[in-house]
């Protein structure tokens, strides 16, 4: 499965006001004291933009950037902060208090969804460990297939966190898609709304959102349990709006991991979050995998179905973190060179019968990152 990631989005309100000034005349007297006038002005700045002000821009406020709002910043919106929003914050998002337009998108937190629920996981800024656990009961009508969850977060065009979800089981013979819609994280219901079917018949094991915000899917092939036909493919269309249209990007069958179940960002040896160059987990055996090649190094054993890395700017400390997610829903955190794990952080609610507990991809907020992926035709 894909964990995801995508961009932080600020909403822009770009007020421009008109520095033209009317002139009227009703006879020729008028219009030479008009001519006289608009002479002297250019005299007396002496800077040749006509307007008198003597700032060289022509908008007549004497703050040299021409968009005649006169803080200077060149933005038209008067405050002086340069964000186009007009409330002074620089934030970009209007409303004056200069935080960032969804606070949860830069907060550090995982998700995952087994049976009928979505689990989400707040995670310690200081030291990388598990502050809480809240399950949310999951509304969906039909209900939510039992099986595998394919899982990402993403940040819509609302500035809204959104949650795309797909299960798939040993029976499936197509995948549907789902969206859980501002997700609470206080254990309140959550509605999953069905987007629709992904095209062809496809069996979706994994999603994953690029550096930026661009959605990719794991097509499993034959079944969920051979590399057979394994490709990473990503929306082209409005999927948000039902367009499952999809372009393949790598074709993974042959690649060195033998069947995908999750896939995440990677940590570079900077310890930067990484898209093209990231973290792919099979059953266990984790791989250090170029998801534009589909070639890997298996670093080690750990987890089962979920992984995900966390970027360093939701970190105190600054330091990126891997987590993994097993089938008893016990979570870790790996070593992201050796693979060494922690202790069990935390341990999530037991499946209904015939499930399994961490049957899951494991997703959370991706940080800031430059894309290494193929750019979208």
């Amino acid at each position: 499965m894909i964990a995801a990631l995508a961009l932080l989005s600020a909403c822009s309100d770009d007020s421009r006001s008109d520095d033209g000034t009317g002139e009227s005349g009703s006879d020729s007297d008028t219009s030479a004291g008009v001519s006289e006038s608009e002479s002297v002005g250019q005299e007396g700045d002496g800077d040749g933009d006509g307007d008198g002000d003597g700032d060289g821009d022509g908008d007549g406020d004497g703050d040299g950037d021409g968009d005649g709002d006169g803080d200077g910043d060149g933005d038209g919106d008067g405050d002086g902060d340069g964000d186009g929003d007009g409330d002074g914050d620089g934030d970009g998002d209007g409303d004056g208090d200069g935080d960032p337009p969804n606070p949860l998108w830069n907060s550090s937190h995982l998700w995952y969804s087994i049976d009928d629920k979505l689990i989400h996981i707040e995670i310690d800024t200081t030291d990388g460990s598990v502050v809480d656990l809240v399950a949310s009961p999951i509304e969906a009508n039909p209900p939510l297939l039992q099986g595998q969850s394919g899982i990402t977060m993403i940040l819509n065009e609302q500035n809204e966190i959104d949650i795309l979800l797909t299960r798939v089981n040993n029976n499936s013979n197509s995948t549907r898609m789902h969206v859980i819609h501002s997700p609470t994280t206080d254990g309140t219901p959550v509605q999953a709304d069905e987007i629709g079917v992904v095209p062809d018949d496809l069996l979706i094991e994994a999603l994953f959102t690029d550096c930026q915000g661009l959605v990719y899917l794991m097509d499993t092939g034959v079944n969920v349990s051979s590399a057979t036909g394994n490709r990473l493919i990503r929306f082209t269309g409005d999927y948000l709006a039902g367009d499952l249209a999809y372009e393949v990007i790598t074709d993974l069958q042959n690649a060195s991991v033998a069947d995908i179940d999750d896939m995440g960002p990677g940590i570079n040896m900077m310890g930067e979050i990484t898209d093209g160059q990231g973290f792919a987990i099979d059953s266990s055996n984790v791989y250090d995998l170029d998801y534009n090649t589909g070639t890997g190094t298996l670093l080690g054993m750990g987890g089962t179905y979920g992984i995900h890395a966390l970027g360093g700017p939701l970190f105190d400390d600054a330091i990126a973190r891997l987590y993994l997610l097993d089938s008893s829903a016990n979570l870790y955190e790996a070593d992201p060179g050796d693979l060494s794990l922690s202790p069990i952080l935390v341990t999530g609610p037991p499946a209904l019968p015939n499930g399994v507990a961490g049957w899951s991809g494991l997703t959370g907020p991706l940080t800031e990152c430059e894309s290494t992926l193929p750019e979208p035709q």
